[in-house]
């Protein structure tokens, strides 16, 4: 594949990815990083994704920061703390093809929960968050995805829809951020990812803007399950592929 070619379907990924993030909160690592491995290797779509998450989360944070729920969002956050380092001993210690497999398999079984509404049989206090936090912590330090882990858990604990949204761009903004740093100290973070991440600036800013005006006229349970049949039909996809190569 050419580089400008493989420049504009990078690009067009996370424009997609970029407008599920500003419509929903969540669903951009997930959606870009199985597009963005499909194009390259799992071990540099993470740390690209991170950059993207982290920018994208900087222009989300003034509303979500009065509206989300502090007291969730810290309990989640301090569980994370633990799961980061796991995360990134994951990514660096396995083979990418075998990881990428896994990643489509985690990102579709992720969505049918979603779809299907199933429970998780986690419970709503401390525990549960300390296990879906430390768990999230891992997932997105390891393949650069958590979100419909926490959103399942957090569905569930009776936020109203602009209280989810706010408090999910206030944690993976601080998790997002630990995990390039563990990546960085573990130096498994390749030398063109700055510059990788700033051409997909202008993608990211237009799928954000894109997304917020439609968060305004459409309802947030349809945008969620909307959101989960991307994730669905990406991770077939992704396996598809697998399979053929």
């Amino acid at each position: 594949m050419n580089p400008e070619l493989s420049w504009a379907l990078s690009a067009g990924c996370v424009l997609v990815a970029a407008i599920v993030r500003g419509l929903t909160g969540f669903g951009f690592a997930a959606i870009a990083v199985v597009g963005l491995a499909m194009l390259g290797s799992l071990q540099q779509a993470v740390p690209l994704v991170l950059f993207l998450e982290v920018a994208s989360s900087v222009m989300l944070l003034r509303s979500a920061w009065r509206e989300a729920d502090y007291r969730l969002l810290k309990r989640l956050l301090l569980a994370s703390a633990c799961g980061v380092p796991c995360g990134v001993l994951l990514l660096t210690g396995i083979d990418s093809g075998g990881l990428a497999v896994g990643v489509y398999l985690l990102v579709g079984l992720l969505a049918i929960l979603g779809l299907t509404r199933i429970r998780l049989p986690l419970g709503e206090g401390r525990t549960g968050a300390w296990l879906v936090g430390a768990s999230s912590g891992a997932l997105i330090a390891a393949f650069s995805i958590g979100g419909p882990l926490v959103v399942a858990w957090l569905s569930h604990c009776g936020l109203r829809a602009h209280a989810l949204r706010a408090t999910l761009i206030m944690f993976f903004f601080v998790v997002d951020i630990a995990a390039l740093g563990g990546l960085a100290a573990a130096s498994a973070i390749p030398a063109d990812t700055g510059r990788q991440a700033l051409l997909m600036v202008p993608a990211l800013l237009l799928g954000l803007w894109l997304g917020q005006q439609l968060f305004a006229r459409i309802q947030a349970d349809q945008a969620a399950r909307f959101t989960q049949w991307l994730l669905l039909v990406l991770a077939g996809v992704g396996l598809l592929g697998r399979a053929w190569s």
